[in-house]
């Protein structure tokens, strides 16, 4: 068997501790196979991921997927100046110095800050302020909930099990997106009844760490919003196998 991992930061391997991805393949005494990376957007993260199990497909069996979801705020950008990122091409996250961020705001579903796109490579910051000037929180969850759906379906399809979870962030409430609109009330419907996705909207791994007690080691600098540490991790990977073995084992 193969666990196969793919996320941001918050479940990146190279964290100088285990994270949940390495948890949950010991308690299936398999292999973990970790594609994360920080600041990856969630397009990346489907489009690797099936890539990757594709790949991984033609000489494994038995494959568990868990797929953690990030901020619908990022986007990525083929930057074809910049050496080619690992498998990824050309493709790179539109990063920005996060220290010049004010990490004590409550979510990050919005524009970040004003003026952020300041804040990102010269090279880029043409097309990212252009781009946030059109970004709005209820297209980007259209567009997240139609990749989920469709990357949920083709797991199935090729016998692949998964979970899928929001890492960092809850997906925006009724307040910020219109969820009774024809064009998403029917993709959020189908999420909803898909028992192998979380709830997006009610539970992430940072907020579940959060009301559990567990400050994020890097709590100075991103307060709320900063990485979870190994007991997380830990704790988490139960919550992960605990809801694995229901959808699947008990099978």
């Amino acid at each position: 068997m193969i666990v196969y991992s793919n996320s941001c930061s918050f479940g990146a391997p190279e964290q100088q501790h285990s994270v949940y991805g390495d948890f949950v393949a010991k308690h299936y005494n398999s292999i973990c196979v970790n594609q994360g990376q920080p600041g990856a957007a969630n397009r990346r993260i489907i489009r690797t991921a099936v890539r990757d199990l594709y790949n991984l497909k033609q000489s494994h069996e038995s494959i568990i997927a868990l797929i953690g979801l990030t901020f619908i705020s990022r986007t990525e950008l083929w930057q074809p100046w910049l050496p080619a990122n690992r498998t990824d091409g050309h493709f790179y996250s539109i990063n920005i110095d996060y220290t010049k961020i004010n990490w004590s705001i409550k979510g990050l579903v919005n524009t970040i800050v004003p003026d952020v796109y300041k804040l990102a490579d010269r090279r880029v910051q043409d097309y990212y302020k252009h781009w946030l000037e059109h970004y709005h929180p209820e297209s980007a969850v259209t567009d997240l909930l139609t990749d989920v759906i469709m990357f949920a379906g083709w797991c199935k399809s090729n016998n692949i099990k998964y979970c899928i979870f929001s890492n960092p962030d809850l997906l925006p409430d009724d307040n910020k997106v219109g969820y009774n609109s024809p064009f998403i009330a029917t993709l959020k419907e189908q999420i909803l009844q898909d028992p192998n996705i979380i709830d997006l909207w009610k539970f992430s791994f940072g907020s579940h760490a959060l009301n559990h007690g567990f400050i994020p080691k890097d709590y100075e600098l991103y307060k709320h919003h900063g990485h979870p540490g190994l007991d997380a991790h830990k704790f988490f990977s139960n919550y992960l196998i605990e809801h694995l073995t229901k959808q699947y084992d008990s099978n």
